[in-house]
């Protein structure tokens, strides 16, 4: 009876140190991926504005065409 009691509080004591282990290395992924994103986000901020600015610019070349065609049309003679 002795000898299943010791298996049995074995098996826990494995159980529960591989779900501890499992949960350890999970953390220390979890900790260095936010490091590493949390290091890069300065460098994906200025790209964003840089992209937004493209953009926007590109926006305001379009719309200034479509206001200078709808002004040459409202006032060609057609």
């Amino acid at each position: 009876m002795e000898r299943s009691l010791t298996a049995a509080m074995l098996a826990i004591g494995v159980l529960l140190g591989l779900t501890a282990g499992i949960a350890y290395a999970v953390a220390r992924r979890s900790w260095a991926d936010y490091r590493k994103t949390k290091a890069s986000v300065p460098g994906m901020r200025k790209a964003a504005w840089a992209l937004i600015r493209i953009a926007a610019s590109k926006g305001g070349i379009v719309l200034l065409l479509c206001v200078a065609a709808a002004s040459w049309a409202a006032t060609s003679d057609n």
